[in-house]
């Protein structure tokens, strides 16, 4: 331990200044507030004799002395004060200094330094116009007092008394020098023959403890608006947890105390440093919760799902040397995919040049040499586009149509961003960005197309080309893309709106005949295959819609009522190669008559309608999500009418959730009735719609920290409400079954919303164990205290045996829900992962979405999920042991 060592000047002061823009920092709360009343012009300490008034105490003392002492018509200053006060005279060294000074002189301290003791020339101005001087003077002083030009002060003066009592038996105060103590000077009313105004400026924020008085923005661990001797001890921790925290012990401690300094002293040693965290233990629930709040806050503005905000250097150009591509890479050896046909030709190298043409036409003239020089090769396209109908071919939501695409006779854009929507998803980083930056050239090209020519708004390329260009930039992991993404969302559907694709009227029924020539059933297969892209662009957009609505926690633009149109046809149709396959494929599955297919309102409105010649599996996923709109709106009416409502039952809000969770139940039966079982896809999905049924998304992530601590803090109450209720299981009871879902799913496959599902159900347990560790705390230290021989709530937790939720439903699991017994947990990779570690938790959720892939190799909004439960698994202290 270093002994009389100064503090680090350029280190922050405890104290910072919050008004307006203003940012300097003390290392003194008395400094903070004399500079605070530099910017609110109060001056609350008024001479009863004249009624000026003043700013601090002192130079009321000085002003007042000046009254009782009148010598040739001038206020002369009296020839001594206390010995607690200030001096009569101060000496030149000390007076610079800014020190106290003796009234003996030469005075102590320039004889303990050997100093020589100026002080013959002072003490001849007028007492009111020095104190006012002085006063000026010490407020310019108090501005200079930041880290970086602070005095360095000896341990030559007193430490205030209480120091004491909040140094630990580890840091004795032996190891520092002791002052000099002055046990027969008492310690006067600093406000004696003083009036402190009672008025308080509410619109500055000012307001008064015992005669002094603070901005509302110091915090409130500094000062306290009840008495010192009205501070309940037990409701703060022990002095022994501050002291290794608060005592510097590179701090000098000459504070040269006033009267003023030692009120506040007793103010902020009975609450603590304001810059402190709260302990990690203890009886307030506030205080446990706080911990895991501060850090998610700086957890979430450290992901990729923080606000963007926007830099001089965003811009569209500014990926534009992405799109030059190594040669190390750009190989007919690196391209190991390059031998997979999935279409039915290959891209040319006349279409690679109209690819390259359009880039050229959209890039700055400093990036064009080197993207002329290092273009990708027609290999490496070609090997991407086919990689977009392969991965295509293994999802739920397949919305263009392979069979009829050919890249030859397809426009530039459409072929440029199919190979980038394959890109995006490579392992590669370079490949990555090399998508991300063609998706920004397509994104231009896109609005000189729509306004050279408007019929091209009715065009399905086109629409097919703009979604794609919002997909990737919806779930790229990055604000800027997101944020476009988002915006650009709403033209796109009202091209779509208005060309009446989401009505009935304009699809027709196409059905093909035996006795149809080979001209007339290409023309009919055709015909079929644009009209069924429509319907599947449609529908994929409203799917993309309900998820990047509960992505960012916003209504959807699409509403479920829209969808009138007819749910897409089976998949085997979808994926017949020719327009025989087509036919024969439709002909051995007809039924006699004209069929109605259903549409999305027909299954809402009855779900016996779900049936006929459809995709199951995506129209699944589509009532799915439209069940996710209806969640959404219970929520919201559930948020209007809490409290005092005037217009709302609560005897309503609740039967609107029993109706959508037997209207979820009901879909899981009749997803058994399927000729093929649900994928794993439909089963995450239900059980993360399921999930956000039993609690509020939007108070889940505020919770966590995703806007500030202000807002964690708010909905803390509401979550100790949902922890109490039976919701609180049933909703960590379906995000265990999300991650059942999750780990049987194949590597590299949990992308997009299903990671964002994901990571949603993580959080679920995140708050289930924050919010009880809290009540649980306070439970137990109400407990201690009214017996001390008490069961604490971890063993009475030991005697309940061990529930896993994400593993099959059991009388143990509904033991759990119903009545609350039972400990939670997850089977993890390394052991059981209890709901109450959440460090634990989050774990086995990344490393389900990292699948042992290195983390370059993860798609970046993957990435940024996994630092996200990273950082929020250690924002709050372990619960197991």
């Amino acid at each position: 331990m270093a002994e009389d060592s100064s503090r680090d000047p350029k280190q922050p002061g405890y104290f910072q200044c919050g008004f307006g823009s203003c940012r300097k920092s003390y290392n003194r709360a008395d400094h903070l507030i004399r500079h605070v009343r530099s910017h609110t012009r109060e001056k609350p300490y008024i001479c009863q004799v004249c009624s000026k008034g003043f700013s601090r105490p002192d130079l009321l003392k000085r002003h007042t002395a000046g009254h009782s002492h009148f010598q040739d018509g001038k206020r002369k200053r009296p020839a001594s004060y206390a010995k607690n006060g200030r001096v009569s005279q101060a000496c030149r060294a000390c007076a610079t200094s800014k020190l106290k000074c003796d009234e003996e002189k030469p005075c102590r301290r320039c004889r303990d330094r050997k100093l020589f003791c100026d002080w013959h020339e002072s003490g001849t101005n007028d007492a009111s116009d020095l104190g006012e001087q002085q006063g000026s003077n010490d407020e310019q002083l108090d501005d200079q007092y930041s880290p970086t030009e602070s005095p360095q002060p000896s341990f030559s003066s007193s430490l205030h008394p209480d120091l004491n009592s909040i140094v630990t038996p580890d840091v004795q105060m032996d190891s520092f020098p002791q002052p000099n103590p002055r046990p027969d000077v008492a310690m006067p009313n600093p406000y004696n023959g003083q009036t402190v105004s009672p008025l308080v400026d509410h619109e500055s924020g000012v307001f008064s403890v015992d005669g002094t008085f603070f901005p509302d923005f110091i915090p409130d661990s500094l000062v306290s608006l009840s008495r010192p001797g009205e501070l309940d001890p037990s409701v703060w921790p022990p002095n022994d947890y501050y002291a290794h925290r608060i005592y510097d012990h590179n701090l000098n401690f000459n504070f040269d105390l006033t009267d003023v300094d030692f009120g506040l002293i007793d103010f902020y040693n009975s609450r603590g440093s304001a810059n402190l965290a709260p302990p990690p233990d203890g009886p307030n629930d506030r205080l446990d919760a706080d911990s895991g709040i501060a850090l998610g806050a700086e957890a979430y503005q450290r992901s990729s799902l923080s606000a963007w905000k926007p830099a001089r250097e965003d811009h569209a150009f500014a990926d534009q040397e992405d799109l030059s591509v190594p040669k190390s890479i750009d190989s007919p050896e690196a391209s190991a995919t390059s031998e997979r046909q999935i279409l039915s030709e290959r891209l040319s190298p006349g279409s690679r040049d109209l690819i390259f043409g359009m880039v050229l036409q959209t890039s700055q003239t400093a990036n064009l040499t080197r993207i002329m020089k290092s273009f990708p090769s027609t290999q490496l396209l070609d090997s991407l586009i086919q990689d977009y109908f392969a991965n295509q071919s293994q999802q739920v939501d397949s919305w263009v149509h392979g069979p009829t695409f050919h890249p030859n006779e397809e426009s530039p854009d459409i072929v440029a961003v199919v190979a980038a929507a394959a890109a995006v998803r490579s392992t590669i980083p370079t490949i990555r960005k090399l998508g991300y930056a063609l998706m920004e050239v397509v994104r231009m090209q896109m609005s000189l197309k729509y306004e050279n020519d408007n019929t091209t708004i009715r065009d399905l390329r086109a629409s097919q080309t703009f979604a794609l260009v919002i997909d990737i930039g919806m779930w790229s992991g990055s604000g800027r893309r997101t944020e476009i993404a988002e915006s650009f969302q709403q033209p796109l559907l009202t091209m779509l709106r208005r060309g009446l694709r989401f009505r009935r009227s304009v699809y027709s029924a196409i059905i093909p005949l035996l006795e149809d020539t080979h001209e007339t059933l290409e023309r009919k297969w055709r015909d079929w295959s644009e009209q069924e892209s429509f319907k599947r662009l449609v529908h994929h957009l409203f799917l993309h819609d309900a998820q990047s609505a509960l992505m960012l926690n916003i209504n959807p633009l699409i509403s479920y009522a829209d969808l009138e149109l007819p749910l897409p046809m089976t998949r085997p149709l979808w994926e017949a190669k020719t327009a025989i396959e087509w036919r024969d494929i439709y002909l051995a599955s007809a039924t006699p008559g004209v069929e109605r297919l259903p549409s999305l309102v027909d299954i809402l409105r009855d779900m016996s309608q779900w049936q006929g010649r459809i995709d199951y599996q995506l129209s699944g996923l589509v009532i799915l999500h439209g069940l996710s709109a209806l969640i959404n709106e219970y929520h919201r009416l559930k948020f209007i009418s809490q409290g005092n409502s005037k217009h709302w039952n609560a005897l309503v809000i609740n039967s609107r959730q029993q109706e959508l969770s037997q209207v979820l139940q009901h879909f899981r039966m009749a997803c058994y009735e399927w000729s093929n079982m649900p994928g794993l896809e439909i089963s995450l999905v239900t059980e993360v719609i399921s999930m956000f049924l039993f609690m509020s998304l939007e108070d889940l992530q505020l919770f966590a920290g995703k806007e500030d601590k202000k807002e964690a803090r708010r909905v803390y109450h509401s979550a100790l409400e949902w922890i109490n209720s039976v919701d609180s299981r049933r909703a960590v009871w379906h995000a265990g079954q999300v991650i059942r879902a999750a780990k049987a799913m194949a590597p590299g496959t949990l992308t997009g919303f299903l990671a964002v599902g994901l990571y949603y159900a993580s959080l679920a347990f995140w708050s289930y164990s924050v919010v009880s560790e809290a009540r649980d705390s306070k439970m137990a230290a109400a407990a201690t205290a009214a017996s001390p021989s008490s069961d604490t709530t971890s063993s009475r937790r030991d005697r309940f045996p061990m529930v896993f939720l994400d593993g099959e439903e059991t009388t143990d699991v509904h033991k759990f829900i119903s009545l609350g017994r039972g400990c939670p947990a997850l089977q993890g990779f390394h052991g059981p992962a209890i709901a109450a570690d959440p460090r634990r938790v989050m774990d086995v959720a990344r490393a389900i979405l990292r699948a042992e892939a290195a983390h370059d190799a993860l798609p970046p909004l993957v990435q940024g999920l996994c630092q996200l439960m990273t950082d929020l698994g250690s924002a709050v202290r372990s619960g197991a042991t």
